[in-house]
C-alpha cells in the first residue's frame, strides 16, 4: 500500500529545513519551479545566518593598542551623532560598515586583553614573533608558560639561521649545525619529529639506546656532513665534545630545552663551562633557551635567575603584560579538594604474611615493602594488595637489570655492570630465588575485586573517584568533552589509580597511565618509548581522555590542551606547579589540588609555591625595558586627526584618513584576504629603533596586494606604528585595493548569485529544431556564366566504398557518391546478430567524372535499390538525389558498371518461374513477392527430398503455422485457385529478408533474434535485379547512413567551431545524447572536457590576472565554466541543430528531398528534437573532450569558442607561455637558502627548477610573508592540473567505464586526504613555510597519526591508511602548488605536468582494488544507490558559494520529492556535496521509512537494497 501524504513526518521537527507537501498529481513544469523556488528560499534562509555568523566572528586581526581604543569611542561617538544628517546613501552604508567594524575590533582587543580565555590562535602572537627577533639578535633564555607557544620560537629560529647558514657555506665557509639538546630520550624523539614537520631541513636524532657510544668519529662526520640538526640527550652530545668527536665550532646554534635545569653539575652547565667559554666569542654559537620558570627549586628567584643568565650566557626575555599573554594561553580556575585523613593503620593479612618470610632480607624486595606500608594509608588495603598483584602478573626475570642510573648511555650501562662484584652477583642470584617463592605465595593468594568500600579504599582515593567520575557525568549530560590528567608521585600508583578507574567509573571515562622509562624493580612499570608513544597519540584522538601520570607528564612532552588537572599528590616546587597547570590550556578549565583537612604543612607547600610564582613574575616584571616584551610603548594620547602632519583626503568621496584611522582600515583590509583555517591574516609590525627614535615596518600577509612598508622615524613605538600604516594605507588605495572609502571590495560576503553563475535544472528540456546539413542539398545540373544558364555534360562525383572485409562475399563492397567531398569517415560499427561488423570506409582520395547518361543509371540503380530492398520506390529525377548509391569493383577501383548495367537491363519484364524455369538460374538469387514486396528471400539450396505439398518441417518454425510449403509461399490469401493444382516447382531453402532493423547496438533486435529460415517454392516470386550480396549490404545501409549523418553533422559543426583536425569519431560522440540508445554517448567525454575546460581556464586566469587571489579566480572561473554560459553558447551556435538525440527509425532515415511514389505515408525526417539545458551545456563540455584526445592545440581553440569570454582568447596551447609575463621575483636568483630550497624540492619531485623562488612560493603559506607570493594561486592552477592528469588517467585505463565510474574512480586520486599522504611521504611537509601556532601541530600530529596507522595496517595486513585520517589541507595545498610551479617553470611543458603525475601519482593507482571501498563508499555515491534502490528519480543535490570573513563558504542542500532533508558545509562544492549527502543518508537512517513515504515514483521499494546501502553507510 503506497503510504499517503499525510502519513509523512516532518522532517523540519529534526532539522530546520524548508519544502512544501504537494500532491503527487501536480504538472512536472510546476514542480520543478516550486523545487527550485524550495532552494532559493533555503539559500536565502542560509545567507541571513552566514551574514550573522559573519558579523559575530571574532577574528584576532584588529590589533589596536589603548590609544586607538580610546580614539575609537571618539570617533564612534561622531559618527553616531552625524549619522542622521547624512543623506547619501552609500555613504551612510560605509560610516555604518566602519563603525561596525571598529566596534568589533574594540571588542576583541579589549576581550584579549581582559579575558583569561583560551581562544583560537592561528598564528604567532606579537611576543612570539618579538622574542624570535631578539633571539636572532643575541642569546636569550624565554620565560613563557607551558603551552605559549616556545617550541615554535625554535623552530622559527632554528629555520632562520639555518637559511643564514646556506649563504655562508656557499661563501666555503665551514659547515655549522644546529643542536636541540633535551633531558630525556622520550623528548628526543618528541621534538625531533616537531623539528622535522616545521623545519625544511635534515634532522638526526640521538639517544643512548642507539649505541651511540659504540660510534668513532667516522661515523659521527658522516651524520654531520649529511644532517643539519641534531636533537639529542645532552649527555650524549658531553661525550661527543669530550672525545672530541664534535666540537662547538660546529655549531651555529645550541638550544636548551627546559633549560632551568642548568645547575649544580648538570650536563647543560657542563657543557657550557667546559666547552662554551672556551671558543672564542666570534666563533660561538647562538644560545635559546626555554622554561616555564628560570627557577625550579625553594632558592631566591632573583639570585637563581641571575645564576642562569651567567651559565646560559643569555639574557631573560619575558612578557610584562600577562593579559597579552593568557590571551593565548589560557589559566584554568584553580580549586582545592579536600579529604579526610585516613583511617588506615594496619597492614594487610597479604604483607604481613610475605613480610615474615622475606622482610628481613637485604634486596630489592625492600622496596616493594615499604611502598605497600606507605599505600596501605594513603590509598588504602586494597591498594597496597595491588603492588603484589604486579609483580605476579609482570615480573619477569630475563628483564632484570642492575641499578644504574637513568641517565646514562647503553655503552656506560655495560661498563658498570662488567665491574659488579662476585658479592652483588650471588645478592642478585638470591633475588631471583626469593622472587620464584614470593610468586608461589601470591599465587595461592585471593584477590578480591575492587569496591568503594571505606574499609578497603582510603577518603583520598574515594574522593578522587567521586570527583572524577561527578566531572565525567556532568560533560557527558551536556555533550562537552573532557579531557584530565591526574598527576602522581610514584610509578606505582599511577598504575593502581589506572586501575580503579578502569573498573569504578562509569560516564565515559577512559583512562590510561603514563611513566617514564627507568626500571623500577621486580613490579616494573615503566613504559617504553613506543608505549608512551601510542598512549599520547591515543590521549590527542579521544580514545583515552583520563590519565593518570607521574612527573614525566609535567615537563616538555607534548600533551594534548586539558581541561581538568588534579594533583592527587601536591607539588613540591614551583616549577612543578607552572608546568602541570600549564596542561590545562583549554577555555574553562580546572587545576585540582588535593589536599588533607587540617594538614597545615600541606597548605604551606601550596601557599610557597603560588607566592614563589608571584616572585618569579615581579622579577620579570623588574627586569630591564629592553628586556620586556610588551608590544608597544605605554604612551596612550588622544591626538587630533593631522597632529603628525599625516592626512589624506579621498576627492572622490571626501573621506579623510589619518595616522590614527589607518589601522582601523589597515585592520578591516586584512581581515577580508583570503585565509584557511591555520592563519588568520594579520599585519606583523616589526620595530627598529635608532637612536631615541623607533622605525615601523609592516610585513603584510602573503595574500595582501601590497606585501610590506616602511615607514618614518618617529619618538615612539606607537608614533612609529601609525605612521607606517598611514603610508601603507595611502599605498593601498592608489593601487585600488580599496575603495573610495577605504573599505575592502570584499568585505561584504559574495554571493554565486552576484555573479554570472546561475544554475540549469537537469529536468528543464525544451524542442529545438534539427537541421538538415548542407551536405545533403542536391547540387544543380546547370552553371550559369554571362547570365546564360548552362548544363554541365559531365559531373565529378566523390565516392566513399561501404566496405566488409571480414565477410567477403556475403556483402558486396557498396559506392556511396556525392557531389560534395565526403568527410573521413571512420570504421562504422555495426552489430549484426548480436556479432560486431565493423564497415570500412574508404574515402576514394579523386573524384569520379561520369556523364549525364551515367548519372541517370545511377539514379535508377539507386532508386532500384530502394524498391527492392526497402519497398520504397522514388522517383528517378536524378537532380533531386543528395547521394547515389553502386557496386563497388575492387578489380577497376570504382563503380563495377557491369552489375549497374545488369540492373538496367534486366527486370522489365520482371524474371519470373514461368519466363525462366531454371532451378539453378534461381539458386542464390534476391527474390521479392510480386503481390506482396514485403516478402522477399535469398534461395540458398534446393531441397530435393521435399516438393511443393510437404508439410513444413520442424526445422522452420516461423512457419509451420502453414499446412504446406505450398501455402506458406504463396499465403493464404494469394493462394485461391491454386489449392490442388500441381506445380512441379523445386523447393528452396532460403533466408528471408525482414523489414530495416537496427545493427547500431549489440542489444537491438536483430534477425538472430527471430527465425528467418523458411522453405519456399519460386511460383509468385521474380528476381530482383539487385545481386543478394548487394542487396545484404543495402539492408545494412539504415544503420550506415545514421553513422554518416553523424559524421557528416560533426563535420560541419567543426566548420561553425573553427576548430580542424578532430578525429570524426570522438566527434560524433560528442554530439551524441543519452536519448539516441546508442551504446557510446557524449558522457565520457563530459567527463574530460570538463576537467580540461577547468584547467585550461585556470592557466588563463592566472596569465591574464597576476594580482588574483584563489577566491576571485574561483568567481571568474565559475563563470566560464559553468552551465549557464557553457547553456548561452549552445544557443548561440545553434549547437542543438547539429545533436543527435532521435533513436534510430527505420521509416525516418531515406533522403527527404526525393517524391515517394509508391505509397501516401510520409518518409520525412523527424524536424525537431527535445534536449535538455544542461546537456547542450554538457555538450558544449564534450566536444573540449574530444578535442582534448585530438591535441592541445585543438583543445584550447575548443576551450575559446566554447567560454567565448575575454579571459580566455587563447587558440594554441604555445599562447599560454607568449602571454605570461614573468614576474620579477621569478626572475631573482634567490639567496643560497633559496636555490639549496629548490634543489631538495627537485630531487624529491624529479623536475629541476629553474627559479628558486617560484617554488619556493609553492611552500609558502598565506600566513608567512617572505616578499613572494603565497601559494594560493598556484595551489588554484595546480588543484585544476591534478584532475585534469586524473581524469586522462581513469579515462585511458577504463575505455569501457560510464562517467559514475570515472567520477568515483577520479575521487580518491584528487582527494585532500590521499595528497596530503602522499605530501608526508615525500617529506614535503617539512618545507612549508608558515607562521601558524596551530598547523605546525596540526602536521605532527598527523604525520605520528599517519606513522601509527601504517604500522597498525603492516600487522592487519591493511592498505591506504590515509583514506581514515584527516588531513591538514595545506600538505594538500602545497602539493598542488608544486605542480602549478612545475608548469610555470617549464615554460607550460605539460609533458613535465604528465612526467611528475607518472612518478609519483601513477604507481599509487595501477591497481585500484585497495580504493574500492573509498569508491563505493562515497556518501554521494550510496545516495544515489540508495535512490536506485527505490525507483526514486526525483531527488537532487544543488549547491551555493557564499564568501565569510574572507573564506569561500560552499551550502549544499539535498531535495527529495521537493523536501529538503540534508544539508552540508564546506569550503568546497565537493566538500558541501559530501556532508549534505552524509547528512541526508543519517537522516533516512534514522527514519527507515521516510524515503518510501517521500517517494511515489514506484511502489515496489527494494527493501534488500535499502539494507545493503545502509549498511554501506554504517562502515563509511
Amino acid at each position: 500500500m503506497t503510504p499517503t501524504r499525510s502519513d509523512i513526518p516532518d522532517p523540519n521537527d529534526r532539522i530546520e529545513l524548508t519544502g512544501e507537501l504537494i500532491e503527487q498529481e501536480e504538472p512536472k513544469y510546476i514542480r520543478i519551479r516550486r523545487q527550485h523556488q524550495t532552494f532559493e528560499r533555503w539559500f536565502e534562509r542560509q545567507s541571513d545566518l552566514l551574514s550573522n555568523r559573519e558579523e559575530s566572528d571574532s577574528a584576532s586581526d584588529g590589533d589596536i593598542d589603548d590609544e586607538e581604543k580610546v580614539r575609537q569611542r571618539v570617533v564612534r561617538r561622531e559618527d553616531k551623532d552625524n549619522d542622521g544628517d547624512d543623506d547619501d546613501d552609500d555613504e551612510v552604508h560605509h560610516k555604518r560598515t566602519r563603525l561596525k567594524i571598529a566596534k568589533r575590533n574594540a571588542y576583541i582587543t579589549a576581550r584579549n586583553a581582559l579575558e583569561v580565555k583560551q581562544t583560537s590562535i592561528s598564528e604567532p602572537r606579537d611576543y612570539q614573533v618579538e622574542l624570535f627577533e631578539c633571539a636572532t639578535e643575541r642569546n636569550i633564555i624565554a620565560v613563557l608558560d607551558t603551552g605559549s607557544g616556545k617550541t615554535l620560537i625554535a623552530c622559527m629560529l632554528i629555520k632562520h639561521i639555518l637559511e643564514k647558514e646556506q649563504d655562508r657555506r656557499e661563501r666555503g665557509e665551514k659547515k655549522r649545525v644546529a643542536f636541540f639538546l633535551v633531558n630525556s630520550v622520550t623528548l628526543v624523539f618528541q621534538q625531533a619529529s616537531v623539528i622535522s614537520v616545521n623545519v625544511p631541513f635534515k634532522v638526526a636524532k640521538f639517544c643512548g639506546q642507539m649505541g651511540v657510544d659504540y660510534w668513532d668519529k667516522d661515523t659521527w662526520d658522516k651524520y654531520y656532513d649529511e644532517n643539519d640538526i641534531f636533537v639529542m640527550t645532552a649527555d650524549i652530545l658531553y661525550n661527543c665534545l669530550t672525545f672530541g668527536y664534535l666540537s662547538l665550532d660546529m655549531a651555529c646554534l645550541l638550544v636548551f630545552d627546559e633549560c632551568h635545569h642548568a645547575k649544580a653539575g648538570h650536563v647543560f652547565l657542563r657543557i657550557m663551562k667546559e666547552f662554551y667559554r672556551d671558543l672564542d666569542p666570534d666563533d660561538r654559537p647562538r644560545v635559546f633557551g626555554m622554561t616555564a620558570s628560570p627557577v625550579d627549586a625553594k632558592v631566591d628567584v632573583h639570585n637563581a635567575a641571575q645564576s642562569l643568565e651567567t651559565a646560559m650566557d643569555a639574557e631573560i626575555r619575558t612578557t610584562r603584560n600577562l593579559a597579552l599573554l593568557r590571551a593565548g594561553v589560557a589559566r584554568p580556575k584553580e580549586h582545592t579538594l579536600y579529604y579526610k585523613k585516613s583511617a588506615h593503620t594496619d597492614m594487610t593479612e597479604l604483607y604481613l604474611k610475605l613480610h615474615r618470610q622475606f622482610g628481613n632480607l637485604d634486596i630489592s624486595l625492600k622496596k616493594i615493602f615499604l611502598f605497600a606500608e606507605e599505600a596501605a594509608v594513603t590509598l588504602g588495603p586494597w591498594c597496597a594488595d595491588q603492588i603484589w598483584l604486579l609483580i605476579l602478573k609482570g615480573f619477569n626475570i630475563s628483564r632484570q637489570r642492575y641499578d644504574i642510573p637513568l641517565t646514562a648511555s647503553a655503552r656506560s650501562q655495560e661498563l658498570e655492570a662488567e665491574l659488579i662484584s662476585e658479592e652483588n652477583k650471588e645478592k642478585k642470584e638470591l633475588e631471583r630465588e626469593v622472587m620464584v617463592e614470593v610468586r608461589r605465595v601470591l599465587a595461592d593468594h585471593k584477590f578480591s575485586p575492587p569496591s568503594l568500600d571505606p574499609t578497603q579504599l582510603s577518603d583520598k582515593v574515594l574522593s578522587l573517584l567521586e570527583f572524577v567520575a561527578g566531572s565525567y557525568k556532568k560533560a557527558k549530560v551536556h555533550h562537552k568533552s573532557l579531557k584530565c590528567i591526574i598527576f602522581v608521585e610514584r610509578r606505582y600508583t599511577a598504575v593502581i589509580l589506572h586501575s580503579l578507574l578502569q573498573q569504578l567509573t562509569p560516564y565515559g571515562c577512559r583512562p590510561g597511565v603514563l611513566t617514564g622509562h627507568g626500571d623500577t624493580g621486580m613490579a616494573n612499570v615503566s613504559m617504553a618509548f613506543r608505549e608512551q608513544s601510542l598512549l599520547l597519540y591515543n590521549f590527542r584522538n579521544n580514545k583515552v581522555n583520563c590519565v593518570v601520570a607521574t612527573s614525566v607528564a609535567e615537563e616538555g612532552l607534548d600533551l594534548p590542551d586539558c581541561n581538568l588537572i588534579i594533583r592527587f599528590d601536591n607539588c613540591r616546587t614551583m616549577i612543578q606547579y607552572v608546568q602541570s597547570r600549564g596542561r590545562a590550556r583549554q577555555s574553562s578549565s580546572f587545576y585540582i589540588h588535593m589536599i588533607e583537612r587540617n594538614d597545615l604543612l600541606s597548605l604551606r607547600t601550596l601557599s610557597e609555591v603560588s607566592q614563589n610564582e608571584q616572585q618569579m613574575r615581579d622579577f620579570c616584571e623588574q627586569l630591564p625595558q629592553d628586556r620586556i616584551l610588551d608590544g608597544l610603548d605605554d604612551q596612550p594620547m588622544v591626538s587630533s586627526a593631522n597632529d603628525d602632519g599625516l592626512l589624506y583626503v579621498e576627492p572622490s568621496s571626501g573621506a579623510r584618513i589619518s595616522s590614527g584611522s589607518s589601522l582601523m582600515v589597515l585592520a578591516n583590509y586584512v581581515s577580508a584576504l583570503p585565509h584557511d583555517d591555520y592563519a588568520s591574516p594579520r599585519p606583523i609590525f616589526h620595530f627598529q629603533k635608532d637612536g631615541h627614535f623607533y622605525i615601523c615596518t609592516i610585513t603584510m600577509p602573503a595574500t595582501s596586494g601590497i606585501l610590506g612598508m616602511e615607514g618614518e622615524r618617529r619618538i615612539s613605538k606607537s608614533l612609529a606604528k601609525r605612521d607606517a600604516a598611514f603610508r601603507l594605507v595611502v599605498s593601498l588605495r592608489k593601487d585600488d585595493l580599496i575603495d573610495e572609502h577605504f573599505c575592502p571590495y570584499r568585505i561584504k560576503k559574495i554571493r554565486l548569485k552576484e555573479s554570472k553563475k546561475k544554475e540549469i535544472s537537469a529536468d528543464k528540456t525544451n524542442t529545438y529544431p534539427i537541421r538538415s546539413a548542407d551536405f545533403w542539398k542536391p547540387v544543380p545540373f546547370e552553371i550559369t556564366i554571362d547570365n546564360v544558364t548552362h548544363t554541365i555534360k559531365d559531373v565529378k562525383l566523390y565516392v566513399t566504398v561501404f566496405d566488409l572485409p571480414k565477410h567477403v562475399g556475403r556483402y558486396r563492397p557498396l559506392c556511396f557518391l556525392s557531389r560534395k567531398p565526403h568527410p573521413h569517415y571512420y570504421s562504422l560499427p555495426l552489430f549484426v546478430d548480436g556479432e560486431y561488423i565493423p564497415v570500412e570506409c574508404k574515402v576514394l582520395s579523386d573524384p569520379l567524372t561520369v556523364t549525364m547518361s551515367r548519372m541517370s543509371d545511377l539514379a535508377r540503380y539507386t532508386v532500384r535499390l530502394f524498391h527492392d530492398v526497402f519497398n520504397k520506390l522514388f522517383d528517378e529525377d536524378m537532380r533531386k538525389f543528395p547521394y547515389y548509391l553502386a557496386p563497388y569493383s575492387a578489380t577497376t577501383g570504382g563503380i563495377d558498371w557491369h552489375l549497374v548495367d545488369i540492373a538496367k537491363g534486366l527486370g522489365d519484364p520482371p524474371i519470373k518461374w514461368d519466363n525462366m524455369p531454371d532451378p539453378q538460374f534461381w539458386l542464390g538469387k534476391f527474390i521479392v513477392d510480386e503481390r506482396n514486396r514485403n516478402r522477399r528471400f535469398e534461395l540458398r539450396e534446393i531441397l530435393t527430398e521435399l516438393d511443393e505439398d510437404s508439410p513444413i518441417p520442424t526445422w522452420y518454425p516461423a512457419s509451420l503455422k502453414y499446412p504446406s510449403i505450398k501455402c506458406y509461399t504463396y499465403s493464404t490469401k494469394n493462394l485461391k485457385g491454386k489449392e490442388s493444382e500441381k506445380l512441379n516447382q523445386p523447393v528452396y531453402a532460403a533466408k528471408r529478408i525482414l523489414h530495416g532493423q537496427n545493427f547500431l547496438k549489440a542489444s537491438a533486435e536483430q534477425e538472430g533474434d527471430r527465425s528467418t529460415d523458411a522453405a519456399v517454392i519460386p511460383g509468385p516470386f521474380y528476381i530482383s535485379t539487385i545481386d543478394a550480396a548487394t542487396m545484404w549490404t543495402t539492408k545494412l545501409l539504415p544503420s550506415i547512413m545514421f553513422h554518416v549523418e553523424s559524421c557528416v553533422q560533426a563535420t560541419e559543426l567543426c566548420s561553425v567551431l573553427n576548430i580542424s583536425g578532430l578525429n570524426l569519431k570522438n566527434m560524433v560522440e560528442a554530439i551524441t545524447v543519452e536519448s539516441a540508445h546508442l551504446d557510446l554517448n557524449y558522457e565520457r567525454l563530459e567527463v574530460l572536457g570538463d576537467a580540461f575546460l577547468k584547467a585550461s581556464t585556470s592557466i588563463a586566469l592566472y596569465i591574464e590576472v597576476p594580482q588574483g587571489d584563489e577566491y576571485s579566480y574561483h568567481i571568474k572561473r565559475l563563470n566560464l565554466i559553468c552551465n549557464q554560459n557553457m547553456y548561452e553558447t549552445a544557443l548561440e551556435i545553434k549547437l542543438y541543430e547539429y545533436l543527435r538525440a532521435t533513436p534510430f527509425s527505420r521509416r525516418a532515415w531515406y533522403p527527404d528531398q526525393l517524391t515517394l511514389l509508391n505509397s501516401t505515408k510520409s518518409v520525412e525526417r523527424v524536424k525537431k528534437h527535445v534536449l535538455g539545458d544542461k546537456a547542450l551545456a554538457d555538450v558544449c563540455e564534450a566536444i573540449i573532450g574530444a578535442s582534448v584526445l585530438e591535441g592541445l592545440d585543438q583543445a584550447v581553440q575548443a576551450v575559446t569558442q566554447v567560454v567565448k569570454s575575454e579571459d580566455h582568447r587563447f587558440y594554441s596551447w604555445r599562447g599560454y607561455s607568449e602571454a605570461y609575463v614573468i614576474p620579477d621575483y621569478q626572475k631573482e636568483p634567490g639567496s643560497a637558502a633559496d636555490r639549496r630550497f629548490a634543489e631538495e624540492i627537485s630531487d624529491v619531485v624529479g623536475y629541476r627548477f629553474k627559479s628558486p623562488l617560484l617554488i619556493r612560493s609553492a611552500f609558502t603559506h598565506s600566513s608567512c610573508s617572505r616578499g613572494i607570493p603565497s601559494y594560493q594561486r598556484l595551489e588554484f592552477l595546480g588543484d585544476a592540473l591534478f584532475e585534469l592528469l586524473c581524469v586522462q588517467f581513469v579515462y585511458n585505463k577504463y575505455p569501457e567505464a560510464d562517467p559514475q565510474y570515472l567520477t568515483e574512480h577520479k575521487m580518491p586520486m584528487v582527494s585532500n586526504k590521499f595528497l596530503g599522504y602522499l605530501c608526508v611521504k615525500l617529506g614535503l611537509h617539512r618545507y612549508l613555510d608558515y607562521i601558524s601556532s596551530q598547523l605546525p601541530y596540526a602536521i605532527q600530529e598527523y604525520v605520528e597519526a599517519l606513522n601509527f596507522e601504517e604500522e597498525s595496517a603492516a600487522q592487519e595486513k591493511k592498505q591506504q591508511v590515509w583514506m581514515n585520517l584527516e588531513t591538514p589541507k595545506p600538505l594538500a595545498d602545497c602539493l598542488e602548488a608544486t605542480l602549478g610551479a612545475v608548469l610555470i617553470d617549464s615554460d607550460f611543458d605539460l609533458s613535465e605536468v604528465q612526467s611528475f603525475f607518472d612518478r609519483l601519482i601513477r604507481p599509487y593507482f595501477e591497481d585500484f582494488s585497495p580504493y574500492e571501498t573509498y569508491v563505493s563508499h562515497h556518501p554521494t555515491t550510496l545516495l544515489a544507490q540508495l535512490c536506485s534502490d527505490v525507483s526514486c528519480n526525483d531527488w537532487k543535490i544543488q549547491c551555493r558559494e557564499f564568501k565569510v570573513n574572507g573564506q569561500q563558504v560552499v551550502l549544499s542542500a539535498v531535495q527529495i520529492h521537493g523536501r529538503i532533508i540534508g544539508s552540508g558545509e564546506g569550503v568546497t562544492i565537493k566538500n558541501a556535496r559530501f556532508d549534505a549527502s552524509k547528512n541526508a543518508l543519517k537522516r533516512l537512517q534514522e527514519d527507515e521509512g521516510l524515503l518510501r513515504k517521500l517517494c511515489t515514483c514506484k511502489a515496489d521499494h527494494n527493501g534488500v537494497g535499502l539494507e545493503r546501502t545502509f549498511g554501506k553507510f554504517d562502515s563509511l
